[in-house]
């Protein structure tokens, strides 16, 4: 089996969030949240070199299957773990369920659409994680809820490809790590979760737009 350089990072984003999970097994809190974001840096990595590089058969399957693992099972499980509430069984089967219908519906879709039809999991999952972080069980049961319901809907979201993108990112990231330095780990979450909330509302943006998808 000829593994790809894609296929590799795709590999270490599924070892990030089954790693995770672990930690948050073992109540190491912040590091599994750390391991989800690595996830997360693996998972646009391997799309990048995938786009530039020569094409692999692995790829795209071993990218929604590490995609289930990180963003779909772990945070789920991650959530079960922190919070320890039997009724949030049924919210993180539900999570993980939408997670996967989410990546089945993306892996036949059209090649040539410039959007994602519904919340892409990378973000639902990044977004659970980091939540977590602010130890609030109503508050994770409803955004579980939330983004369960975006992840199958289909707005259109759109594909965050441009290089313009980059430097709102690291902007993002140097005021969450200013935050974590300030004030301690729940302000750092709170900044990336007002960053990330700018990309959820983006359809409706796109919506009151005249120029659509």
């Amino acid at each position: 089996m000829r593994l790809r350089a894609q296929d590799l990072l795709s590999i270490m984003n599924a070892i990030s969030g089954y790693s995770a999970m672990v930690l948050a097994h073992l109540e190491l809190w912040n590091l599994s949240v750390l391991m989800l974001m690595a996830a997360a840096l693996f998972d646009g990595a391997d799309g990048i070199v995938a786009r530039r590089s020569e094409q692999s058969e692995l790829g795209p399957h071993l990218d929604s299957l590490a995609d289930l693992v990180s963003f779909g099972v772990a945070p789920a499980a991650m959530a079960f773990f922190i919070h320890s509430e039997p009724y949030l069984l049924v919210l993180c089967t539900l999570y993980m369920l939408c997670g996967m219908l989410r990546l089945a519906r993306y892996n036949i879709s059209p090649a040539e659409w410039t959007h994602f039809e519904g919340l892409p999991i990378t973000a639902s999952g990044l977004i659970l994680g980091v939540s977590l972080l602010l130890d609030s069980s109503i508050f994770t049961s409803g955004l579980m809820i939330l983004l369960s319901a975006l992840m199958v809907s289909t707005l259109p979201y759109p594909k965050l490809r441009d290089p313009r993108v980059v430097p709102v990112c690291l902007m993002a990231g140097a005021a969450a790590l200013f935050a974590l330095h300030l004030s301690g780990v729940k302000a750092s979450a709170i900044v990336i979760l007002i960053s990330m909330a700018f990309y959820l509302m983006m359809p409706v943006v796109r919506i009151c737009t005249p120029r659509g998808r």
